[in-house]
C-alpha cells in the first residue's frame, strides 16, 4: 500500500507551515518588545552578554579601568577646563557637563542613534550619563550624592548644580522625517525619567540649516543665525539643554540666545553625552 502523500496534500502542508512560520515572525516582532519593556532589557547594548541593564557592570568597571571620564578629575563643570574652553565659541550659557570625548562607546552610540536607526541606544547613553555625571553632581555642593539626590527630587531649587527643568534641542522638520525622531528629544525623555526632572520641547527650529559638522567656527555661526525661536516665558529659574554632542558650541549657543530673548535670567547648563573639545 503506497502512503506517500499526494501533491495536492504536500501543497497544503506547505502552505501551512509557511504560514505558521509568518505568524510567528509576526508574533515574535510584536511580542518581544513589549516583554523587554516589562521584564527589562535581555543584554548588555555594548558587550551583548545577558543583562537586564542597558549597560552592563561589567562594562562600567571596564571603562572606569580603561580611564573613560578623567577629564573630569580636576572638575565636572566643562567650562572651568581650560582644555574645554579652548575651542569653544563663547558660552552663553552657565554650566556645561558631558560624559567624555567623543570616542568609544560614545561615538558608536551618537552613530548609532542618529544613523543607525537604532532608538535604544538613546537609553545606553543615558545609562551612562546618569552613571559618570548625573551621579557624581553631589561633590559639587560638597553634600554626598545620596543625599544632594534627595533634596533634588524634594525641592530641585535647594540644589544649585541639578537643573528644574530639561529642554532638548530642537531638530528641522526635513531632518525629522529623514530619521523618524529628534534624537534630542529620545535622551531628554530617557533622562527625565532617570532624574525625575521634567522635561518640555520650549524651542522650535524655524529654519532648516546645513550638517554643522561639514562646516568652519564661522560658517557654523553663519548657520544657524535665527534658527531657534523660544516663545515661552519660562516659570523656572534653572534649566538644562540636552543634546548628543558639542563640538564648538555654536548652536548650543543659538538656541540659548532665543531662550533667552523671553527669559534674561534663566540659568542654563548643558548636558551634552560627547564632546569634540579635549585633546
Amino acid at each position: 500500500m503506497n502512503h506517500t502523500p499526494s501533491t495536492a496534500l504536500r501543497f497544503r502542508l506547505s502552505q501551512l507551515t509557511r504560514l505558521t512560520q509568518r505568524i510567528s515572525s509576526i508574533f515574535t516582532k510584536r511580542i518581544t518588545p513589549r516583554v523587554k519593556s516589562i521584564f527589562g532589557h535581555q543584554h548588555c547594548y555594548l558587550c551583548h552578554q545577558y543583562s537586564y541593564a542597558i549597560v552592563c557592570r561589567y562594562c562600567f568597571d571596564r571603562m572606569a579601568e580603561e580611564g573613560f571620564g578623567q577629564h573630569r578629575s580636576a572638575t565636572l563643570d566643562l567650562l572651568r577646563n581650560p582644555a574645554a574652553l579652548k575651542n569653544l565659541d563663547t558660552p552663553n550659557y552657565d554650566h556645561l557637563y558631558a560624559i567624555d570625548n567623543y570616542v568609544w562607546p560614545l561615538n558608536k552610540l551618537v552613530l548609532d542613534m542618529k544613523f543607525g536607526q537604532k532608538s535604544v541606544a538613546a537609553r545606553a547613553l543615558t545609562s551612562l550619563f546618569v552613571h559618570f555625571v548625573y551621579s557624581r553632581l553631589g561633590t559639587q555642593t560638597g553634600k554626598e550624592t545620596l543625599e544632594v539626590l534627595a533634596d533634588a527630587l524634594q525641592d530641585t531649587a535647594k540644589t544649585t548644580h541639578i537643573p528644574q527643568l530639561l529642554v532638548p534641542v530642537p531638530l528641522s522638520n526635513k531632518r525629522y522625517w529623514q530619521r523618524q525622531y529628534n534624537q534630542a528629544q529620545l535622551l531628554c525623555e530617557w533622562l527625565s525619567k532617570a532624574t525625575l526632572i521634567p522635561n518640555q520641547a520650549i524651542v522650535q527650529r524655524v529654519k532648516h540649516t546645513k550638517a554643522q559638522s561639514k562646516l568652519d567656527k564661522e560658517q557654523r555661526i553663519a548657520n544657524v543665525d535665527n534658527a531657534f525661536r523660544c516663545d515661552s516665558v519660562i516659570s523656572v529659574e534653572h534649566i538644562a539643554l540636552i543634546d548628543d554632542v558639542i563640538t564648538t558650541g555654536v548652536t548650543i549657543n543659538a538656541v540659548c540666545q532665543a531662550i533667552k530673548k523671553h527669559n534674561p535670567k534663566v540659568r542654563i547648563t548643558i548636558w551634552t553625552m560627547a564632546i569634540t573639545l579635549l585633546k
